[in-house]
């Protein structure tokens, strides 16, 4: 096994990059960093058994190094996030899915995406992820094969219709509600307002937040929207997003942007996942800017752990 891989070492449990990022944050947010590692622990150990052992830490298109696990950060509020795979490389995608929610103890009924996914090529499978705030929160992201949402999401908003939108994944909720996941290649500023007004009733929350964070006059391309929906239907919010290296110059750069979008602990969580050190690869990944129906906007972003 190459020593340039961030496997576990003998002894440990967790990958070195994600038992040093946890390290980081367990001085902001002790018992939920210690409640991440464990969860994570058990959600990775498929990895750690894997035939595969060269390729099970570098396998993923989670991050761009392959790691099997990306820390997230958000401005409104106080956690600590991450996605992760839940089965070992050699594994069947269509398999995922349910392994993710097993790992989850889902409880919700996951057969109409089974269904949606079942005999489709997909490209990840599915992933797990969970926020460990003052409350805990778990989500299934579910790959969508062909950019088709599931049948008994068609229809719900005019977003899904548009032509300017592949949706590629979809975040499932215990709840039953979902964020849905599009890639926008042709997304300018004019459209983005669009879709706020039609989605929200009023872009001038999302757009205000996203000019503190744009160093441009427009948006960059290829970029994206997520778009929340309650289980029955209703509009809970409206994100964009896209790389950062997108937009930015390098990891130091993306840092000063960000430092002052947080307050308090949410400023705390950040430097925690930006502290850590430089290994020459890109280590923020996907920048969002958001907003709610009720006019509240954030700046959210992915870290890999180093």
């Amino acid at each position: 096994m190459s020593d340039a891989l961030p496997h576990p070492t003998s002894g440990a449990d967790l990958p070195a990059p994600v038992a040093a990022t946890l390290q980081r944050l367990r001085a902001v947010l002790p018992a939920q960093a210690d409640a991440a590692g464990a969860l994570l622990t058990r959600a990775l150990a498929p990895l750690a058994a894997s035939r595969w052992p060269d390729v099970a830490w570098s396998f993923s298109s989670l991050t761009n190094t392959g790691l099997p696990v990306e820390f997230a950060w958000t401005s409104r509020e106080a956690a600590v996030r991450w996605t992760a795979e839940v089965a070992e490389p050699e594994a069947g995608d269509a398999s995922r899915l349910q392994r993710a929610a097993a790992l989850l103890d889902w409880q919700d009924d996951l057969q109409p995406w089974l269904q949606h996914q079942r005999g489709a090529r997909l490209k990840f499978g599915a992933w797990a992820s969970a926020r460990h705030g003052d409350e805990f929160a778990a989500k299934l992201y579910a790959d969508l094969p062909a950019g088709r949402l599931p049948p008994h999401w068609r229809g719900r908003h005019r977003l899904f219709d548009s032509n300017l939108l592949f949706w590629r994944m979809c975040g499932v909720n215990p709840d039953g509600s979902v964020e849905c996941y599009a890639r926008a290649d042709e997304l300018d500023l004019a459209a983005l307002r669009a879709f706020a007004r039609a989605a929200l009733g009023d872009e001038t929350a999302l757009l205000q937040r996203l000019l503190q964070v744009l160093p441009a006059d427009d948006l960059p391309r290829p970029s994206g929207i997520s778009l929340a929906l309650s289980a029955q239907g209703q509009v809970r919010a409206l994100t964009w997003f896209t790389f950062a290296k997108a937009m930015f110059r390098d990891d130091a750069e993306v840092e000063r942007r960000l430092r002052d979008q947080g307050q308090g602990l949410s400023a705390q969580v950040y430097a925690a996942l930006a502290a850590g050190p430089a290994d020459g690869r890109w280590r923020h990944g996907m920048i969002g800017v958001g907003a709610d129906i009720a006019g509240n906007a954030w700046v959210q972003c992915g870290v890999r752990p180093t």
